[in-house]
């Protein structure tokens, strides 16, 4: 696609925003100061496709930095994934936040409600703040490149250096720190879910063991090992795999009421299961070597509401994160040929509508050119 074109249609789908005003040249110019053209071009591409579908708002040891300035009352309360693409972030409601980062070099992304950016680093596997508008605030060392966010994205949890748990709320300049994962030997644990600041679900990578608070670890009773995958926006239900021979490679799926602690819905046939903002569906994906063959949305009972699987022509997902109550970005590869682009499917993965065309890049395997926020 040609510059003027892109401009063009750029300005086709700006009118269709209803006063989101995103000409080429004012965003070029207010995120892609320090990239090249090229890029400014695909990240607008991004913002403007992601402003105009979403329209209804819903919702190194131990210690950091010298001193994290307090963060700047910048919300972005408007559900949905946010992406981080050739060195932009662009968020749910269109803005885009210009990083100095490589996707290559990241393997997680969380916006919280204060507007800060946080990423996990693959190497050394730093923690790294942002303020709202890109600047580096704080980098944190960890035992793993894996961060947790709550369901809201008030809430982001990482195991520190020294084995206790930080956890940095939406609106606090400095992350808390919560006790260690029981763990044997010097293993980190794993930090499954973030129920709210001061309640995390954490385990073995394996199992979900317990419940985490700033009192201590108290192990859960659960009658069945599981491990969660995700909690429901109003913390009712927990969405857990299980081992199962019905499906030996992937698992089983469930959703866990802790309450009556009993399990009221389960299904086979995917994995991860992720629920959409408000609640009321599911997504899963299944797959291996970073990537996914099949990916599916469900209702609250787990009976499957739409389907995809790979026609086996080198055609996979990367990623996929929930875009709004009813529809998912979907960041869409092709191992074989390195080609990439970015999607919006509704509930049934049908009505596709084309967020960033195909363009070249890296092999999916080890580099995620479109990074969609937990």
């Amino acid at each position: 696609m040609t510059e003027e074109t892109f401009v063009r249609e750029l300005e086709r789908r700006a009118d269709d925003v209803h006063g989101v005003p995103l000409s080429f040249h004012t965003v070029r110019g207010r995120a892609h100061r320090i990239r090249r053209r090229r890029r400014a071009a695909a990240a607008v591409g991004v913002a403007a496709a992601v402003a105009a579908v979403v329209m209804v708002p819903a919702a190194l040891t131990g210690g950091g930095s010298d001193k994290a300035p307090e963060p700047a009352p910048v919300p972005t309360d408007t559900p949905g994934a946010s992406v981080l693409h050739d060195g932009v972030v662009t968020l749910p409601d269109g803005q885009t936040v210009p990083l100095d980062v490589d996707n290559a070099d990241v393997s997680q992304l969380v916006v919280l409600t204060d507007g800060r950016i946080v990423l996990a680093m693959m190497q050394p596997s730093p923690i790294r703040v942002y303020a709202p508008d890109g600047t580096l605030e704080a980098r944190y060392p960890a035992q793993s490149n894996a961060i947790t966010a709550s369901a809201q994205d008030d809430a982001v949890a990482w195991v520190a250096k020294d084995f206790t748990v930080r956890v940095l709320s939406s609106g606090v300049a400095e992350p808390a720190e919560l006790p260690g994962i029981p763990m044997p030997g010097e293993s980190p644990g794993s930090i499954d879910a973030v129920i709210d600041a001061e309640h995390l679900l954490v385990g073995d990578w394996n199992t979900t063991t317990g419940e985490l608070t700033p009192q201590g670890y108290e192990e859960l009773t659960t009658g069945e090992p599981f491990r969660v995958s995700d909690v429901s926006p109003d913390g009712e239900l927990w969405a857990v795999q299980y081992a199962d021979d019905a499906d030996p490679q992937f698992g089983c799926s469930g959703l866990y009421d802790p309450d009556p602690a009993q399990m009221v819905a389960r299904g086979c046939g995917t994995a991860n299961l992720r629920f959409s903002p408000d609640g009321q569906h599911l997504f899963g994906l299944a797959g291996d070597n970073n990537m996914w063959g099949i990916g599916a949305t469900y209702d609250l009972d787990l009976q499957e509401v739409g389907r995809y699987e790979s026609a086996g022509n080198g055609d996979v997902l990367s990623r996929a994160a929930w875009a709004d109550a009813t529809h998912l970005l979907v960041a869409r590869t092709n191992w074989k040929t390195s080609r990439w682009s970015l999607e919006r499917v509704g509930l049934a993965w049908g009505d596709a509508a084309v967020v960033v065309p195909e363009e070249p890049g890296r092999n999916p395997e080890i580099v995620q050119e479109f990074l969609l926020s937990e």
